[in-house]
């Protein structure tokens, strides 16, 4: 993966600058932690990585930064549904400009805030009112926290998914462990099919595993890495790869991207989470490398 070039706009904070890669507002963390990247569009955690480590994720070097295409890698967020429950397909978070509500730094790391509220063009896609909020906790890991309050007068329904591409230096011989005993395959018509709790990617996997632990780990023998993904306020795991076949029909992704990347996703798969006006639900993942656990 080739490092973006960006557009130092100005300084926010001791940590933390205000870029542009082409049309796209993205902030730069180099913090003695930890270094980051989070696109403004989409509230996208772009890149994350331990001192003196590689990204835990991947970006795509075909992703599009017109600010109207949802970038191809990170931690895209999907809300208020996930995958093609409505349209646009995985919500229109992902495509809207989120705005900068906070910034802190610490000795261990940086916490910034983005939020989004509804607006016309929302309402008109999902006609409620809401205000979103994610965090970014940024220290030898990567806390990603999307909480959603209902504004409006009434009760709402909502599903989602933080869709983490994790970065591995070769998919076909990494594995994901900790998924439970079934899931749903979107290859066979979201058909249940028995789980071994482990699966590979030899081949393409679309995944929807509803009895996933918390706790999940990917190894990623090529890259001598393991990776923790810790999911809270999911109902579900979502595992992702999409082969080379899929790889060649994105524009947004080289042909042999699906080698260096594999999704395991925080999910509420169907929106069938309800909030009640005034109240909150969070959903989040903490990403982190089995190295900084401790």
């Amino acid at each position: 993966m080739t490092s973006p070039t960006l557009l130092v706009e100005r300084q926010l904070s001791a940590s933390v600058d205000l870029c542009y890669r082409q049309s796209v507002p993205i902030l730069r963390v180099t913090h003695p932690a930890c270094s980051a990247t989070i696109s403004l569009f989409g509230g996208h955690l772009i890149t994350f990585a331990p001192a003196g480590e590689k990204s835990l994720t991947w970006m795509s070097d075909n992703a599009i930064y017109d600010a109207n295409t949802p970038l191809r890698g990170g931690v895209p967020i999907c809300w208020p549904w996930f995958g093609h429950t409505g349209q646009p397909s995985h919500g229109f978070a992902r495509r809207q400009m989120w705005q900068l509500a906070n910034i802190e730094e610490t000795a261990k790391g940086v916490t910034i805030q983005l939020q989004l509220s509804d607006s016309d063009a929302s309402r008109a896609l999902w006609p409620h009112c809401f205000q979103a909020t994610v965090t970014f906790t940024l220290t030898h890991h990567a806390d990603i926290a999307l909480t959603v309050t209902n504004t409006d007068q009434h009760p709402w329904t909502m599903g989602g998914a933080l869709h983490s591409y994790l970065a591995v230096e070769d998919s076909e011989q990494a594995n994901v462990e900790g998924l439970g005993c079934q899931y749903l395959d979107n290859f066979a018509a979201g058909n249940a099919v028995p789980a071994t709790g482990k699966v590979t990617f030899e081949e393409p996997v679309d995944r929807i595993y509803t009895g996933a632990n918390d706790t999940l780990t990917l190894t990623d023998p090529v890259g001598n890495r393991r990776l923790k993904v810790n999911n809270q306020g999911a109902t579900s795991a979502v595992v992702w790869n999409p082969g080379q076949a899929a790889s060649i029909q994105m524009a947004d992704m080289d042909d042999n991207g699906y080698l260096k990347f594999v999704c395991v996703e925080a999910a509420i798969e169907q929106p069938t989470q309800v909030v009640h006006p005034g109240q909150s639900y969070t959903l989040a993942t903490r990403l982190m490398d089995e190295r900084h656990s401790s």
